[in-house]
């Protein structure tokens, strides 16, 4: 049986109180480390001379704790299952110094018994068992004259604005050509406002109505090109997604008759495209410029009853037609005021759909401190202000 390193610390006493133990996180503390014997904790020390080897583990003491810190991680450029040699090592230990955050940076390493290396690196790595990655730091006193920087929140993924993505997989060390994942959710509450021209409409005016779409999405991409300061940052990849409904679309009377229609959406869909998109950053601005091709384009006949095969007959007069598209060009603007609230607006226009239908999201979660958006939907014949929420997931293949 495998007993985890960070249960073992707990079990020992060896975190003070208030600290928590994290595989694979930086650490954090405000005091000063002090010289502490760890192997009888760590594991057997190895030599750094020797090498490479694969690291199972990077940890950071400071003053006999063990803490986390989120910047600090991302200072160390190993992940879990990495080939790492002595010189991936002082390269952290030289950007951990850059950070102007410590007098003094130390790296040892430590065999964790049980962890045998992939058998494709049997005859390259050092130690035939994966090894702790360790650093103990030595942080810079502060003064009570001077007020102590605030943790940093993780930043708020790049790799996409609302429903569109970037040519970006994320941020720090994720800024390079490689491979990513994200995990996206929109949920669009309803509409807030709407109006339209339809001769044969019963309202020329509607608010508060429900609408109830989820829009649940894997987007998988390939980062091809990195950006520099001349060149943009060009990405390729795909996106599933499953549109769901928890409210059905509004019914829809005929003008010429007493009969009551209801919309015939399925409540269920199965969307998919294939898209290129490159990005550039102009001071404060991450711009991006994209082309969608698939089913993605179906998703806009979902988001106002307008937009339904019985609306285009008892409205628009375009019977024996849908709202479709396969080509959907879209672009964006991103900012980061505050590392964790972007405020960003991306337009979708979806090619060859009846009343010609663009989609506006604007990401304002930064001026309300939550995950609310508003969308605007515009087509021939009016439009829609519709409430969404929305929340995106990155996760990066290991090397």
């Amino acid at each position: 049986m495998t007993i985890r390193f960070s249960t073992l610390l707990l079990a020992l006493g060896l975190c003070a109180s208030g600290a928590r133990a994290q595989p694979l996180a930086p650490v954090a503390s405000a005091s000063t480390a002090t010289a502490v014997n760890l192997s009888a904790y760590l594991g057997n020390n190895l030599p750094r001379g020797r090498g490479p080897w694969v690291l199972g583990e990077v940890l950071f003491f400071s003053s006999n704790r063990l803490v986390s810190e989120y910047t600090w991680r991302e200072a160390v450029r190993g992940n879990r299952g990495a080939l790492y040699s002595n010189a991936d090592i002082e390269s952290d230990i030289e950007r951990l110094m850059g950070l102007k955050k410590f007098d003094k940076v130390e790296a040892e390493l430590y065999e964790i018994p049980g962890t045998p290396v992939p058998r494709e690196f049997e005859g390259v790595a050092a130690s035939t068992s994966q090894v702790r990655l360790v650093f103990s730091v030595v942080e810079k006193v502060v003064s009570e004259t001077t007020t102590k920087p605030k943790a940093q929140a993780p930043p708020a993924a790049l790799s996409g604005v609302v429903l569109t993505p970037t040519a970006y997989r994320g941020a720090g060390r994720y800024t390079t050509p490689g491979m990513g994942l994200d995990i996206n959710a929109a949920y669009f509450i309803g509409r807030l406002y709407g109006k339209n021209d339809f001769a044969n409409a019963p309202r020329k005016v509607n608010y508060i109505d429900r609408l109830g779409v989820w829009l649940l999405t894997a987007d998988g991409k390939m980062q091809i090109q990195s950006e520099t300061w001349l060149r943009p940052a060009i990405s390729a990849g795909g996106q599933a997604a499953a549109l769901l409904r928890d409210s059905p679309q509004p019914q829809l009377q005929d003008p010429n008759t007493t009969l009551t229609v209801k919309a015939s959406d399925k409540s269920t869909k199965i969307l998919t495209d294939g898209y290129i998109v490159a990005s550039k950053k102009f001071g404060p601005a991450r711009t991006s410029l994209g082309l969608m091709q698939g089913t993605m384009g179906d998703l806009v006949a979902s988001l106002s009853e307008f937009l339904t095969p019985e609306a285009l007959r008892f409205y628009a007069g375009k019977p024996n037609q849908r709202v479709t598209s396969r080509t959907v060009p879209f672009a964006s603007v991103l900012f980061l005021p505050r590392p964790e609230y972007p405020l960003a607006v991306e337009v979708m226009k979806f090619n060859g759909s009846p009343l010609n239908p663009w989609l506006v999201n604007f990401k304002i979660g930064y001026f309300l401190k939550l995950n609310f958006d508003v969308a605007f939907l515009k087509y021939q014949g009016g439009y829609d202000v519709l409430g969404v929420l929305q929340f995106r997931y990155n996760h990066f293949p290991q090397r």
